[in-house]
């Protein structure tokens, strides 16, 4: 039995990396998007990356390695990027605020923080809630969500309400998402290289019964 304000507080778990990550894809399956924050104390230091893709139209992706690390909460502040992460209810409720620039970028491209592309600011204003108990992990959980609110692409503003997945995980052990089903169409590819890692991790999103973000090969 999961621990709620063990795992689940409103600020990062002390002395050790603390991920928190949300993916969604829209109901209407025309936006998708995934934030992911990572608190990293030994390298002082926080980890911010989000994807949105609107159907149609580039991924815009934002990413920050050099983030200030969080003190008391999930609140990031730095040139180009605001971000506010807010446990409402642990387990239950968190809202999520981000304000930046981010580039347009090419689907598959490996992205790095110096990587270019069109500028294009983007905004969250999301109400997360759990739809499922949480699984627990190794070293975490994950659980099914439904995202609604309010996503800013460059000068299109989108209401979205949406299901997704909700992670959190601490220490080295990084989850792995499902893997692409066989017969279901890519949307987009994102690939990310991460400092931490010898290859870029890549996923992307896919629709059939269940819409949603997977893993893909390297």
């Amino acid at each position: 039995m999961i621990d709620t304000e063990k795992f689940d507080p409103g600020f990062p778990h002390p002395g050790t990396n603390d991920t928190i990550e949300f993916d969604w894809v829209a109901r209407d399956r025309l936006l998708a998007g995934f934030l992911r924050i990572s608190v990293r104390p030994a390298d002082q230091c926080s980890w911010c990356s989000v994807v949105v893709h609107p159907v149609g139209s580039q991924p815009v992706v934002v990413l920050d390695w050099s983030l200030p690390t969080a003190s008391g909460g999930f609140a990031f502040r730095a040139p180009g990027i605001w971000a506010d992460l807010v446990c409402e209810t642990p387990i239950e409720q968190w809202t999520v605020g981000l304000e930046a620039f981010g580039v347009a970028v090419e689907p598959g491209e490996v992205l790095t923080p110096d990587s270019f592309g069109e500028r294009t600011p983007v905004g969250l204003d999301l109400d997360v809630e759990a739809i499922s108990a949480p699984d627990e992990l190794v070293s975490g959980f994950e659980h099914q969500v439904s995202v609604r609110g309010e996503v800013l692409v460059g000068p299109d503003a989108y209401e979205i309400d949406g299901r997704g997945t909700r992670r959190r995980w601490w220490g080295p052990y990084e989850p792995l998402l499902e893997r692409q089903p066989p017969d279901l169409e890519i949307q987009t590819q994102i690939a990310i290289q991460w400092p931490d890692r010898p290859t870029p991790h890549r996923r992307g999103w896919v629709l059939g019964s269940r819409p949603g973000w997977v893993e893909l090969s390297s």
